[in-house]
């Protein structure tokens, strides 16, 4: 597996990216990728997923067919079909794949650009938080929503909020009568890597309910804003819209500084909110909005009238030795551009999302930790210093010299 991706756990998982490092870039350009790329070949994501049904079934074609051929039929009544009318069957298939790979592409790159809208926006808004806000009780809750923001959009966007090996379970008391979320362990994880045990009842929501529960616990770890926690839990458990809830508040924080911030000020950290609102719309368009099904479900039909017709076109050049590995040779080029790009198509199950959000959180707290605002001291006259600094004065003049 490549260093710059997550280990797959199951053959149909897609390939996860991570962010790529200078030592990354050196491996993807490395002169030997090529060979490297044919020894991982049956690690590979595009042949493990195709592997069955697709290629097993090309396979079972090919050998029925060269069966039949062989010891069945008559020299003069074999199943085949013309090469040259199939080579133009050919050429529209391998030009549908081409343009599903492209389409689903341009959603996968829009959604990192929406990311790394948000990424910036997170940032400047934590850096005005610390600049403009004096109350510290608001800039300490508009930085920690600055660091749910992410992570409940991450949880949004993603069935198990990128936890995709997931193994903690949920302990409740009670979920039985209709999941309160007032019953739901109150919201207390301590860590987000407490191991938790429920019991075989226990629903996949639950456990999605933990993960982002853990997560959010590290935000408000330090008992304060104890209210946008429990907030924010409801919402999340209750179905609803947790990054909303997330820029409402941030909306609610700022409102709160009107009077101890300038309104040119308010206006800029509104205007940021506003750019973390547009992200957050556009993410979810791409979410809820896939390319035309229609689409989708006719050339996932062509692709297998070609896939499995093919060894028909094959058998009057190859023989029967050839077809069988000719065909599944062919079937995996064109059927591996075509699963690629359905893979690309929700992008939010490829991105590193996880890592966008842990850099956003890092940042925000080194905004925090780091801000130190710079005080251009005053120069004393002369006149008004004291007998002691005039002799300091002397000395530092004399040392210089």
């Amino acid at each position: 597996m490549g260093e710059a991706r997550l280990l797959r756990n199951d053959r149909r998982c897609p390939t996860r990216e991570l962010n790529f490092t200078p030592e990354s870039w050196g491996k993807h350009k490395d002169p030997y990728r090529r060979i490297r790329h044919m020894i991982n070949t049956f690690r590979s994501s595009p042949l493990q997923r195709l592997a069955f049904p697709d290629l097993f079934g090309v396979t079972m074609v090919s050998f029925c067919l060269t069966y039949y051929n062989e010891f069945i039929a008559h020299a003069d009544a074999m199943a085949t079909v013309s090469s040259a009318g199939f080579a133009g069957g050919t050429t529209v298939i391998g030009l549908l794949a081409g343009f599903r790979l492209n389409a689903s592409y341009g959603r996968y790159e829009e959604c990192r650009i929406f990311w790394g809208n948000i990424n910036n926006s997170t940032r400047d808004l934590a850096g005005q938080t610390m600049m403009w806000m004096k109350d510290a009780d608001q800039r300490s809750r508009m930085l920690k929503l600055c660091k749910a923001f992410p992570v409940s959009l991450m949880f949004h966007l993603h069935a198990k909020g990128c936890h995709h090996n997931m193994l903690r379970q949920f302990h409740v008391t009670a979920v039985e009568d209709g999941g309160d979320a007032d019953k739901v362990n109150d919201g207390n994880l301590d860590s987000p890597h407490q191991n938790i045990s429920g019991d075989a009842d226990f629903t996949f929501e639950d456990r999605v309910h933990a993960e982002f529960l853990a997560e959010l616990r590290d935000i408000y770890s330090d008992g304060k804003d104890e209210e946008d926690f429990q907030r924010f839990n409801k919402v999340k458990y209750g179905g609803g819209n947790t990054p909303l809830e997330v820029l409402t508040c941030m909306r609610e924080t700022i409102a709160g500084s009107i009077g101890t911030v300038d309104a040119n000020y308010v206006r800029e950290l509104d205007e940021q909110v506003q750019r973390l609102c547009a992200a957050f719309g556009a993410s979810e368009r791409v979410l809820r909005t896939p390319l035309p099904t229609g689409f989708t479900r006719h050339s996932s039909r062509l692709m297998f009238i070609w896939s499995h017709t093919l060894p028909f076109a094959l058998y009057p050049a190859m023989g029967p030795l050839l077809t069988l590995p000719t065909a599944v040779l062919t079937a995996y080029a064109v059927l591996g551009v075509e699963d690629i790009g359905v893979q690309l198509e929700e992008p939010f199950d490829i991105l590193p999302l996880r890592q966008y959000s842990d850099g956003m959180y890092d940042a925000v707290s080194a905004v925090e930790k780091n801000y130190t605002p710079y005080v251009i001291k005053k120069e004393t006259p002369y006149a008004e210093k004291t007998l002691s600094e005039r002799m300091v004065d002397i000395v530092n003049e004399s040392n210089n010299k």
